[in-house]
């Protein structure tokens, strides 16, 4: 019983909550701003959920244990590996001359890989 708690206790930890949220802006800011219907200036809100991400990250970082830690930095590991395919696939993408990928969206991708990557660590490890 104390394993699942400890488990689903993971996705309510606010380093996983504000990566989401910090991915969900960026993914939704930039379709309103590429579709015209929010002004330009808006593309700089999810900076603000970007940086609570990363002080949550730093804070939690220091409190952890060592399964904690590898956790975390198994999930960043996959995340870093998925994100250097995406860019490369965009990359080539773009070289071929089959279109323009989303670069600005790199980050929210990144972000969004790493939640799952987090998910499915935690999941291995519980």
């Amino acid at each position: 019983m104390a394993n699942t708690r400890t488990f689903s206790s993971r996705f309510t930890r606010p380093v996983f909550l504000w990566a989401v949220a910090a991915a969900l802006t960026q993914l939704l800011v930039t379709w309103l701003v590429a579709h015209g219907q929010v002004p330009r200036a808006l593309g700089l809100l999810p900076v603000l959920p970007f940086m609570i991400f990363f002080a949550a990250m730093v804070r939690s970082f220091l409190k952890m244990d060592e399964m904690q830690k590898r956790i975390c930095l198994e999930s960043a590991s996959v995340a870093f590996l998925l994100t250097l395919i995406i860019t490369a696939f965009f990359g080539g993408v773009e070289q071929a001359g089959l279109g323009r990928p989303p670069w600005e969206e790199v980050g929210g991708y990144m972000l969004l890989v790493w939640a799952f990557a987090y998910g499915f660590s935690a999941w291995r490890y519980r």
